[in-house]
């Protein structure tokens, strides 16, 4: 049987990585609010078909 991925520990990862980067950028750089408005989307419409995809059976 082979091991499957834990797509939930996966998905908030990610998320975590991405709250982390973001925090990072603010507290050593100028943010630039419509570049987050636009990327934060995007990554987590990236970040939901990872999880679709990790999550699917395999026959």
């Amino acid at each position: 049987m082979k091991p499957r991925a834990d797509v939930v520990a996966l998905v908030i990862g990610l998320l975590s990585l991405l709250l982390a980067a973001l925090g990072l950028w603010a507290a050593w750089g100028t943010v630039s609010w419509a570049s987050v408005g636009l990327a934060v989307p995007l990554c987590l419409v990236a970040i939901g078909v990872l999880g679709l995809l990790a999550s699917r059976h395999r026959i």
